[in-house]
């Protein structure tokens, strides 16, 4: 396979065996545009893998990469033909952000980057592609965007959680990227006020005078107090509040 993920700078080749041989291989690739043969420089990590600058932009001759395994029992070559344009393809959209909008219940924002990889996106923007849906529906909802790096999403479900991803590709050439890590966000949603209804404050009110008991009234006779020549029974009530002494004279 080869792709070109940082277009226009170069290409890359990446190969592996559709089964296991269980002895040692050796690789050798081969890279020919037109007539001249091109250096494909192997990359440390990971081994099966190598890059090739382009010589010439915007060419319509094809490349044609040859890939030989050889081992023990033999060998075996595999080639591969293809344009300029046809293996463009980005690293998927980075730092995709998904956040509510205030006061808005059907609404959620969402932000993403370019991929880091892809080198001059002025000279070759890139456009994207926005999916989106509920967690309780499996379809998809799509938006292309020819430019910009964030997209207000409108149509959302009030209080239902998200799941958002995004792709991108080459204004003109080329095929679209994988998806980006998918972020999950859910709609604003207001914050439930406390309500008091009418029968809660009667209740309320009633409690409070129901649980206010005066205390019982006591009354105290001193039949040893004398007044005059006669025998006289002085009393009072005592509650709580000040009571009025009454005294009777016979």
């Amino acid at each position: 396979m080869c792709r070109s993920n940082n277009y226009p700078k170069g290409f890359y080749c990446s190969w592996h065996l559709p089964t296991p041989t269980y002895i040692p291989n050796s690789f050798n690739i081969s890279v020919i545009h037109g007539t001249r043969e091109m250096v494909c420089e192997k990359d440390v990590f990971p081994k099966n893998r190598c890059h090739i600058r382009y010589l010439q932009l915007f060419s319509t001759v094809k490349y044609k990469v040859t890939l030989t395994v050889t081992n023990a029992l033999g060998k075996n070559s595999t080639t591969l033909t293809f344009d300029e344009f046809a293996i463009v393809k980005p690293d998927p959209p980075e730092s995709v952000v998904a956040k509510p909008v205030t006061n808005n219940p059907r609404r959620l924002e969402v932000s993403w980057q370019n991929p880091s990889s892809w080198p001059d996106p002025e000279s070759f923007p890139l456009k994207f592609f926005l999916r989106y849906r509920p967690l309780i529906l499996d379809q998809w909802q799509h938006v292309e965007l020819s430019d910009g790096t964030s997209h207000t999403i409108t149509d959302a479900y009030a209080g239902k959680e998200y799941i958002i991803q995004v792709a991108a590709k080459d204004n003109d050439i080329g095929t679209w990227s994988d998806w980006s890590v998918a972020v999950h966000a859910t709609p604003w949603t207001e914050e439930p006020k406390h309500l008091t209804t009418e029968a809660q404050v009667t209740e309320t009110t009633s409690a409070s005078t129901s649980s206010f008991m005066p205390p019982p009234t006591t009354k105290i006779c001193d039949k040893g107090a004398v007044v005059g020549s006669g025998a006289v029974a002085v009393c009072w009530t005592a509650g709580l509040v000040l009571a009025a002494y009454g005294v009777l004279f016979i």
